[in-house]
């Protein structure tokens, strides 16, 4: 891991904690091991920093490769489109902490390029949903498709507030749980 990832790692456990406003450049040099004048280095000031935490360029990324698998069912990519993002939220829980809740401090028009980004990753699951309903079976029949996929998403971010890597569950076990709830089923399909 280079400089500037562990400057933005550790401002983003600190901001996840304190919120935006109470991390310092203190504290975050203090715990990557720094002088404070060194994160100028990487970035010009606190809201770039911000901006840094929350880019979500990659689980954007990862979604998309699942959505684009001619080798998935719908159903599967329900399924891998779950677990992928509890892993990820897992992996980087205090990013997802920080984007859940820091990014009123985002100046226009990086919070301009937040919300697009977070409604392509919407509209990528409520495309989903759309798929889902086409299926003989019909999953989410009648429902309106971008009121599921907010309510999938918020289901899953919520996961950010209570997640603990020592808990009894892994992240693929929480995901396969979320989705077996949808499903309204003990077993997978």
């Amino acid at each position: 891991m280079n400089q500037r990832e562990r400057i933005v790692r550790a401002a983003s456990r600190i901001m996840s904690r304190k919120g935006y406003k109470g991390a310092t450049f203190e504290e975050i040099a203090e715990a990557v091991g720094i002088h404070k004048s060194t994160i100028f280095h990487y970035f010009n000031d606190k809201q770039e920093l911000l901006e840094a935490v929350i880019d979500i360029a990659n689980i954007t990324k990862s979604l998309r490769d699942i959505l684009e698998d001619k080798g998935l069912t719908p159903l599967e990519k329900l399924r891998a489109a779950i677990i992928n993002h509890i892993k990820l939220l897992a992996e980087h829980v205090d990013y997802v902490r920080v984007y859940n809740t820091e990014t009123r401090y985002l100046k226009d028009e990086s919070k301009q390029k937040y919300l697009e980004a977070r409604r392509f990753y919407a509209s990528c699951f409520e495309g989903l949903v759309r798929e889902l309903q086409c299926e003989n079976w019909g999953l989410f029949k009648g429902l309106d498709p971008k009121i599921v996929s907010y309510g999938i998403l918020g289901m899953l971010n919520w996961t950010a507030i209570w997640y603990s890597d020592q808990g009894r569950l892994t992240p693929e076990e929480i995901g396969e749980t979320y989705f077996r709830m949808l499903l309204g089923r003990e077993n997978s399909a």
